[in-house]
């Protein structure tokens, strides 16, 4: 009698194809999608600054941690728009449109 064989399951199709192609794909940023990042990080740093506020306040304040936040400061990071919604807020703005207009 044959033996039936078990197909493997969606999870593993995709862990092995994922091993095959490379890992993980990474998307690489255009250069005007790094201008607006380093917008961003700069006036989270003016704010900061004209606050006279550490980053260590506006990462306890907002549930972010604080290297994220340096990294989003640096213009490294490409920030979730939850946690850009919780900065702007954090650094007293109203919503995210109010911080993204004042760059």
């Amino acid at each position: 009698m044959a033996q039936l064989r078990r197909r493997p399951s969606t999870f593993a199709r995709s862990e092995k194809a994922a091993r095959l192609s490379g890992g993980e794909r990474k998307h690489e940023l255009s250069q005007g999608e790094k201008v607006l990042l380093r917008r961003i990080g700069l006036k989270i740093h003016k704010d900061l600054h004209d606050q006279g506020r550490p980053v260590e306040w506006l990462a306890f304040n907002v549930g972010v941690a604080r290297s994220s936040i340096r990294e989003i400061i640096a213009g490294r990071s490409n920030p979730r728009l939850l946690t850009l919604t919780s900065i702007a807020k954090g650094l007293g703005y109203r919503n995210l449109v109010d911080f993204l207009i004042s760059i």
